[in-house]
């Protein structure tokens, strides 16, 4: 994402980073997240007091989320908290039973896509469709809950008519990396972007000069900073492989494909009709 400072934009970034900041930076996140209209009116000094770490660390935090200093944090905050705090509303009822567990499910759903279309990056996006359709071939590659995410995408690029492989098992995506091109692409799903086996083979895939495109909620991550191309599923819970966070990952790969698929022309179309005549050759002769 560039460093413009967009409405709501602050929120995301904040969710998006959290994995890959320190102990004590997660502390000032967490507090922000929990108290902005508080913050709005805070010191860097005072935010620091009240999340318990030092001032160096209270602005080390804001460099890292990509602002220049407190004053720009203060202002991107400031022009995100309108957004927010209506997002927020529907989550906090503290009502009991079923009825109430539906709705901050739905709630939190609602409130991942909303932020990751936040962090959306036409440029990024535009430049990730060029390198699929380009690409000789595709390997996806996806860990843990990641895995049918990845699953997902390559049913959706073969039917497209893209000569795509997809692969959960650690050491097969590995050995399949190792023997790619720089004319073939690596499409990695992963939430964290900091599992070993993925790193792992991103990396041979670096190496090799092979382009990544990354679908993950961490833009600071390992697999992040090896990546030609972030797209960002944003979603902030205590742990990162959570339903909401698929959600995200599969906006991303329906949009990935409808977009795809407009740029291909008639193929996506014709590609269909084969193979619904091979489910039902009798009518397709007729």
């Amino acid at each position: 994402m560039g460093e413009e400072i967009f409405k709501g934009d602050l929120f995301a970034r904040i969710k998006t980073t959290y994995q890959s900041l320190t102990r004590s930076e997660k502390k000032v996140g967490e507090y922000i997240l929990n108290n902005s209209r508080e913050v709005m009116s805070m010191t860097l000094a005072e935010l620091a007091l009240k999340s318990e770490v030092s001032d160096a660390t209270a602005l080390r935090f804001s460099r890292s989320l990509g602002y220049r200093g407190w004053l720009e944090f203060k202002v991107a905050l400031i022009r995100s908290l309108p957004a927010e705090s209506e997002k927020s509303i529907s989550l906090e009822s503290q009502n009991t039973g079923v009825s109430s567990l539906f709705t901050t499910v739905i709630g939190k759903s609602k409130l991942a896509l909303e932020e990751t279309l936040l962090a959306f990056d036409e440029k990024v996006f535009t430049a990730a469709i060029k390198a699929i359709i380009e690409a000789e071939r595709i390997l996806i590659i996806g860990s843990g809950t990641s895995g049918p995410i990845a699953q997902d995408l390559y049913n959706r690029l073969f039917r497209l008519g893209l000569f795509c492989r997809v692969e959960t098992d650690g050491l097969l995506q590995i050995m399949q990396t190792s023997i790619m091109s720089v004319k073939d692409i690596l499409i990695v799903i992963s939430q964290s972007g900091e599992a070993e086996s993925i790193l792992r083979t991103a990396n041979i895939a670096r190496k090799g000069e092979i382009p990544i495109i990354t679908i993950t909620g961490a833009r600071l991550s390992g697999l992040a900073k090896i990546s030609n191309h972030i797209l960002l599923s944003v979603c902030h819970e205590p742990k990162v492989e959570v339903m909401t966070a698929r959600i995200a990952q599969h906006a991303i790969v329906y949009a990935l494909t409808l977009a795809l698929a407009g740029e291909m022309g008639d193929i996506p179309e014709l590609n269909e009709s084969k193979i619904w005549d091979g489910f039902f050759p009798d009518t397709a002769e007729k």
